[in-house]
């Protein structure tokens, strides 16, 4: 289980010039269930972050302005709550991005 001084360094991650990791982990389907949105694999989620800021978000930034992140990684454990609860989330076995 991860503590919260964990989490908060998981949160201190710099993705981009302009994101960290924190903006990703925001859920609001956690919020509502009490569950904290950690990432199974922080290695993973940094990798693909970073090239989403890298290719997309920053980008996007240069030309228009602040980009806010509402959320940008939902655990397996949050997404099968979300699924079976009809909360708009696609089961684990179809989304493995």
């Amino acid at each position: 289980m991860v503590g919260l001084t964990q989490l908060e360094d998981i949160g201190r991650i710099r993705l981009s010039p302009n994101v960290f990791l924190r903006e990703f982990l925001h859920s609001e389907i956690a919020q509502i269930e009490g569950i904290v949105n950690v990432p199974v694999n922080v290695d993973l989620v940094v990798q693909s972050g970073r090239g989403l800021c890298e290719h997309l978000l920053e980008p996007i930034q240069e030309k228009l302005g602040k980009v806010s992140v509402r959320s940008g990684y939902r655990s397996p454990t949050i997404n099968q709550i979300g699924n079976e609860k009809k909360y708009n989330c696609v089961s684990n076995e179809k989304n493995y991005s």
